[in-house]
């Protein structure tokens, strides 16, 4: 970790959530998934500080024969972060207070997918900890819960982050230089 740099924090960008068929899989996995690659690619030419944070199999929501990989594109390089956890938010593993408060970081920003549960819960616990954690709108990845679609989970993830003043757009991310991309739904972003 270089300090005084940016951290972007890699939610759970793992086969399980944009294959089909998967109980948390996201109907428009492989549109944000390819937005996080792009976001991904953008922040390692800027030299921000990457951290993945995955759940291991047998965490929640990988019971049993989870697809725990990463997704192409999104996969950990050597000399980034690894933290693999058995809880819901990034916070499960002890490591992430340090690396956000140790590490000297100007700002951090969270892509990936489990929204509502993951992303929201790491959300509360980085404000818990007064940590300038947002996520970034475009690359939120979210699945079916119950009658809500993912369409409906993603929203509510991102709403909540306005409310808590933690998130932001793409565009307004500085230090990325990143050509036009579509999010799910066929929006074009910075």
């Amino acid at each position: 970790m270089m300090p005084g740099t940016p951290v972007l924090l890699c939610l759970d960008l793992q086969q399980e959530f944009i294959a089909p068929g998967r109980p948390w899989s996201d109907p428009d996995g492989e549109d944000v998934a390819r937005v996080c690659a792009r976001i991904i690619e953008a922040a390692r030419m800027a030299g921000w500080s990457l951290v993945h944070a995955h759940l291991h199999q047998g965490a929640p929501m990988i019971a049993g024969h989870g697809m725990t990989q990463p997704i192409p594109g999104c996969e950990p390089r050597p000399g980034e972060v690894l933290l693999r956890r058995a809880g819901v938010s990034a916070y499960a593993h002890p490591d992430l207070d340090g690396i956000l408060e140790g590490g000297g970081a100007t700002s951090a920003f969270m892509i990936g997918f489990s929204a509502p549960m993951s992303m929201t819960a790491t959300l509360f616990d980085a404000a818990d900890r007064v940590h300038a954690l947002s996520v970034i709108e475009e690359a939120v990845g979210a699945a079916d819960v119950g009658e809500w679609g993912a369409e409906h989970t993603r929203a509510l993830c991102i709403d909540t982050a306005r409310k808590m003043h933690r998130a932001v757009r793409l565009a307004d991310v500085t230090g990325l230089d990143m050509p036009a991309v579509a999010a799910p739904g066929g929006r074009r972003i910075a």
